[in-house]
């Protein structure tokens, strides 16, 4: 009996060790990959985006330096890992989106009564979708704070766990590739400044968080 149980202790530490050298070995190939990618972005870009799912955390970056930062506090995904190479923001979406006023011809700019409407950080959103190219759609929420933004992650949650699946589902039966992330950020303002900071064409990689 107890020679059974060290034979089965045994098997699982090698097992557990092997799995993990696998999982490091991946790691080290997908970082090698990662930084010949953002040196190829760092040349031809004057600033770009690294979304590192492994870290969990979004840098803002020029030529290998930092400019911003964000920690990601929560991670969910559905569907296929996110691709390891460039991509790029198609387009910025939200529930109340940021919009600047129309100037009509002819109206006097310089009468007492106008108003020059310049867009600050605090007309941003909070919670909104960033739609890269390859399909990949990121959902960007801060974490539960006042009483409106505790109902809409309770909304994301309801379509993340009913709508979503069904639609990963869709796009297996079609053989399409499906790709969707939820990242939670700290508060209101770090997911506004991210709003602020990456704009559509803006090219970045997204980092996998696991061995797909």
């Amino acid at each position: 009996m107890k020679a059974r149980l060290l034979f089965i202790i045994i098997i699982t530490q090698v097992l557990f060790y092997s799995l993990l050298q696998a999982e490091q070995a991946w790691v080290e190939a997908a970082r090698n990959k990662l930084l010949k990618e953002e040196l190829t972005l760092a040349r031809a870009n004057a600033s770009y985006f690294i979304f590192n799912l492994h870290q969990k955390n979004i840098q803002i970056k020029a030529r290998g330096m930092v400019l911003r930062e964000w920690k990601v506090e929560g991670l969910r995904s559905w569907g296929n890992p996110a691709p390891l190479k460039i991509i790029s923001l198609q387009k910025k979406s939200a529930l109340f989106a940021p919009k600047r006023k129309k100037i009509k011809p002819g109206e006097n700019q310089f009468s007492d009564t106008f108003e020059l409407n310049i867009l600050e950080l605090k007309d941003m959103p909070s919670a909104f979708i960033l739609s890269m190219s390859d399909g990949l759609s990121i959902y960007v929420r801060p974490g539960s704070g006042n009483f409106f933004s505790r109902l809409v992650s309770l909304g994301r949650s309801i379509k993340w766990y009913s709508w979503l699946p069904l639609k990963n589902l869709w796009f297996q039966v079609r053989k399409r590739p499906f790709a969707c992330l939820d990242l939670r950020l700290s508060i209101p303002d770090e997911a506004k400044a991210l709003y602020w900071a990456i704009g559509e064409g803006f090219k970045g990689i997204i980092f996998p968080a696991f061995k797909p």
